[in-house]
């Protein structure tokens, strides 16, 4: 009842931070953007007995990545990126522990040099696209970007390997991160639009709804 009672209040902030999207009241984003993980941790706290570490590490992060995108002074991009990505590969780590085939597991280590090649590749296309517009934060963009590159294709193998509920989770979370970072890049170096600024909120809100019943359902197995 009472994790009910709590999601009542995650969706409640949830439409608060797509409304002040959509009339842009800059200070309710804020308040409603930086709220989100918190009610994510109330849920996640009150619904086990035993709180994992990644879990709480991975919130952590993802927090300190929504604080320090709301900030402006040199270096908060960058600290963005950084604990997003930190966030991340926490996941993947999740989504990882979740291949129960060996044979997969022992496929994903030996095409990983490949697979790191590819998106070192791929990602440094980057540079002939926002490479004027993203300027000094060219390299840390491209660290993240193959980042949550892995994040997604570990998260695809995952719920291949295994299709279930969890693995599904990982798969939403990953592809909505993938859609929203997509599109803030869209909307912050090609072509600035409202209609983008909320799509990616709601890209946003979508994630951490799955992340939360995410958190809460899987067995981590107390392995901390």
């Amino acid at each position: 009842m009472i994790k009910q009672k709590l999601t009542y209040v995650f969706i409640a902030v949830a439409v608060l931070y797509l409304l002040a999207e959509f009339f842009q009241l800059k200070l309710l984003i804020s308040i409603a953007k930086v709220s989100l993980i918190p009610v994510v941790y109330i849920i996640y706290t009150s619904s086990k007995k035993k709180h994992h570490l990644y879990t709480l590490t991975l919130l952590i992060f993802y927090f300190l990545g929504d604080m320090f995108s709301l900030l402006n002074f040199n270096g908060a991009v960058e600290l963005t990126l950084l604990f997003f990505g930190l966030g991340h590969l926490v996941f993947i780590r999740f989504c990882f522990e979740m291949l129960q085939d060996v044979r997969v597991r022992r496929l994903l280590f030996s095409a990983l040099p490949v697979i790191v090649l590819w998106f070192i590749y791929y990602n440094y296309s980057i540079k002939d696209i926002f490479g004027d517009q993203l300027g000094d934060l060219l390299t840390p963009v491209m660290f993240y970007s193959i980042i949550l590159s892995a994040f997604t294709v570990v998260s695809i193998m995952s719920y291949f390997n295994k299709e279930n509920k969890m693995t599904m989770y990982t798969l939403i979370i990953a592809m909505t991160f993938l859609v929203g970072d997509v599109i803030n890049g869209i909307n912050m170096y090609f072509s600035h639009n409202s209609f983008f600024e909320l799509t990616n909120v709601i890209a946003q809100v979508i994630a951490y709804y799955f992340l939360t019943k995410f958190i809460v359902a899987y067995d981590f197995k107390l392995k901390s």
